[in-house]
């Protein structure tokens, strides 16, 4: 009776070990998607240096900006070692807060009004006759003689 208790205790522990090890990589491979890397170094403009790394594989590279804190590296080559890649790392602000410098800022005022929603019938075009009462409402009016 014992000997099941440790197991089951044991197997539980190994499960939430490996549940939580996980969840880590998880975390890091959708940092890792979303490392911006570029050999443009106006990538980079506004944003914190962190620091220089290098390696030899990309997936390690992404791997290592991430675990130095940054989201961002400008990528050169080394001259001597052709496979050898190296990135200067920096922190920026998430793509969807910066605002390209070409993009004006929005307009001053109030916000248009919202379109009609889809349980609303669209307003006639002008000229046409008004539409008919909703049923069971009183009877529309006559309409008028015609001009002669």
């Amino acid at each position: 009776m014992i000997k099941t208790g440790l197991i089951s205790s044991t197997a539980l522990l190994l499960v939430a070990a490996a549940v939580s090890r996980a969840g880590a990589e998880d975390v890091e491979h959708f940092a890792m998607s979303h490392v911006r890397l570029s050999t443009d170094a106006a990538i980079a403009s506004g944003c914190a240096r962190v620091s220089r790394i290098s390696d030899d594989s990309l997936r390690d590279l992404r791997r290592k900006v991430v675990r130095s804190g940054g989201n961002t590296a400008v990528l050169s080559f080394s001259t001597d070692d052709l496979g050898m890649i190296l990135a200067d790392v920096y922190r920026c602000t998430p793509p969807a807060a910066r605002r390209p410098p070409n993009v004006p800022p929005p307009p001053a005022g109030a916000p248009p009004p919202p379109p009609p929603s889809a349980s609303s019938p669209p307003p006639p075009p002008a000229g046409s006759p008004p539409p008919p009462p909703p049923p069971g409402g009183s009877p529309p009016p006559p309409p008028p003689p015609p001009s002669r």
